[in-house]
């Protein structure tokens, strides 16, 4: 029965798929905003994306049905989130203020029309595993310590009875 289970498993392992999309296939880029491209109405209709090797990228957004997201944070690190279809005239602002500071866009994009917009990931993984490992330290140090001094007390109640 386990030999049976055992290949079940590992035939289930095997043939599993390579690549899980939970995005929907969407291409995710970084840089910095080059021009914002407006209609007459002051409606943003795309930008242009600088990446970090130098290349220009020109990314529409969509209204409609499915509208380009936007996450963007201000000067203060205060977030602010909307979409094109109920703020199109508020994220051409947001996105001038992103031009004039250079600050890093993430754009999670298919085929050059944006899904989200939001401001890049800053994360520093080598620094959040200098601050694990010292977590860790800390613990086994302290987990250590309690052992040292619970064997002392068993040892010097061993001794009075």
């Amino acid at each position: 029965m386990y030999k049976v289970l055992f290949s079940c498993l590992i035939l289930i392992i095997t043939f599993q798929p390579q690549h899980i999309f939970a995005d929907g296939h969407g291409d995710l880029i970084s840089g910095v905003i080059n021009a914002i491209s407006v209609d007459e109405n002051n409606q943003l209709n795309g930008i242009l994306l600088m990446t970090s090797d130098g290349q220009f990228l020109n990314i529409d957004v969509q209204s409609g049905e499915n509208p380009t997201e936007f996450g963007l944070d201000n000067i203060a690190g205060e977030r602010w989130t909307g979409n094109q279809n109920d703020d199109s005239i508020e994220v051409v602002s947001k996105l001038k203020d992103h031009q004039n500071r250079f600050v890093p866009l993430t754009i999670l994009h298919n085929e050059g029309v944006a899904k989200e917009i939001v401001d890049m990931e800053k994360r520093d993984v080598s620094n959040n595993l200098n601050f694990l490992f010292a977590c860790f330290a800390v613990a086994w140090v302290a987990f250590f310590g309690y052992l040292i001094i619970i064997n002392g007390r068993i040892k010097k109640s061993l001794k009075n009875g």
